[in-house]
């Protein structure tokens, strides 16, 4: 596999074209094909839309299928469909850069991606979700020796212990989030330091700094909540 070119996974940040770096810039420059995810076939892509005008106009647009589902068969084969498309796409020595929302390796696909590609990996990394919500509600993540825990919404085992511990928790795919989760946010007293950031960087933005049960129960797939720290924890 030596005539494949590179396989760039390109961090775009949350979705504010302005929080791309400048080395994934310059990856997206230079890249003969520019690959990304869709949940659909015709469907947009958020991190490609953060970057389309860096793209260059002779590079090739690769969507791939990323289909929103649980079922693992079929994750699978469209995970090895889309390592399939990039190992075409880098044949003679082509490098090709794959867009991902956030930071490639922070809940993405590409990890998935780039344990089927057998040629050279590059990873830009970005700005993730988690910085950039403390960074939009102008408030410290974590502080002193105060653990900072990430889950998704579906981990409600993760989500019991992290709010044991007092630590500052930030949960990403808040739409799984199950009943029994909701139940334990309310018996946990958690609505009263929970916030929300929905379409970061994009022109829907929106911030809620005091989230309720009902609110969080309608939030869209491009959002996510933090909970900060009691106060005796910080």
């Amino acid at each position: 596999m030596s005539e494949l070119g590179t396989l760039y996974g390109v961090g775009v940040g949350p979705g504010d074209p302005g929080l791309v770096t400048l080395r994934a810039i310059e990856v997206i420059q230079g890249a003969p094909t520019v690959a990304y995810p869709v949940h659909k076939q015709g469907a947009e892509s958020r991190a490609y839309e953060t970057v389309s005008r860096h793209i260059g106009e002779g590079a090739e647009r690769l969507p791939l299928l990323m289909p929103m589902t649980r079922d693992h068969a079929r994750l699978e084969q469209a995970h090895a469909d889309a390592a399939a498309a990039l190992i075409k796409a880098a044949a003679t020595g082509k490098d090709v850069a794959y867009l991902s929302l956030g930071d490639p390796l922070f809940y993405s696909t590409f990890g998935y991606l780039a344990e089927r590609f057998p040629g050279q990996i590059e990873v830009v990394s970005g700005v993730t979700a988690a910085s950039a919500t403390a960074a939009s509600l102008g408030l410290p993540l974590a502080a002193g020796d105060t653990p900072t825990v990430i889950v998704t919404g579906h981990a409600y085992a993760a989500l019991r212990d992290a709010l044991t511990m007092g630590a500052s928790v930030f949960i990403i795919k808040p739409r799984s989030l199950t009943a029994a989760s909701f139940d334990l946010l309310d018996k946990e007293g958690a609505w009263a330091r929970a916030s929300a950031a929905i379409e970061l960087g994009g022109p829907k933005q929106r911030l809620i700094e005091r989230l309720d049960r009902e609110t969080a129960a309608e939030l869209p797939y491009f959002a996510v909540i933090w909970i900060k720290p009691p106060e005796e924890s910080r």
